[in-house]
């Protein structure tokens, strides 16, 4: 009887153990294969204030799309400095865990922005979330793994508007 109880102790903490040590919920991603893309759509604005964007990235290269309302504006292609990726992929493979507590945005949010993340390897995607921003809802996941792509850019040329 003692032996049993021994046992089914031991059992009992090496569950525990295993379950208080185990890693974050994290992406496993091949860099070569992976590529990130970032959108984010501005608030309802008339049409000369609005802008939205969307940068793709891969370990080679990054581009910006600059619109108002789908019509294009602008577009930039940047080379991908290695280190600049290497951030990125940092970022993208614990998306999972930052964004776990994310919960969708309450009824009524008209006029916020939005941003959404998704993660590729190769043509499988791996991780997505889109966050709308109703006046201070957390985007920072979305936005932290996307600054080191907008610092490829000159966001504030690219997003300036007509007056």
């Amino acid at each position: 009887m003692r032996r049993r109880i021994a046992l089914v102790s031991i059992a009992v903490f090496s569950l525990g153990m295993l379950t208080a040590c185990a890693v974050p919920n994290s992406l496993k991603l091949n860099p070569s294969e992976t590529t990130v893309e970032y959108r984010f759509r501005d608030s309802s604005v008339p049409p000369k204030y609005h802008r939205s964007y969307t940068i793709k990235a891969s370990d080679k290269e990054a581009s910006i799309t600059v619109d108002s309302y789908g019509d294009m504006l602008r577009q930039e292609t940047a080379a991908m400095p290695a280190e600049t990726w290497t951030e990125v992929m940092d970022l993208a493979r614990s998306l999972p865990e930052r964004t776990k507590d994310i919960r969708a945005p309450k009824p009524g949010c008209a006029g916020g922005t939005a941003s959404t993340i998704v993660v590729r390897e190769g043509e499988q995607e791996r991780h997505s979330q889109r966050i709308e921003d109703c006046g201070g809802d957390p985007v920072t996941p979305l936005t932290d793994t996307a600054a080191p792509l907008e610092a490829l850019f000159d966001m504030k040329d690219l997003l300036k508007t007509g007056a």
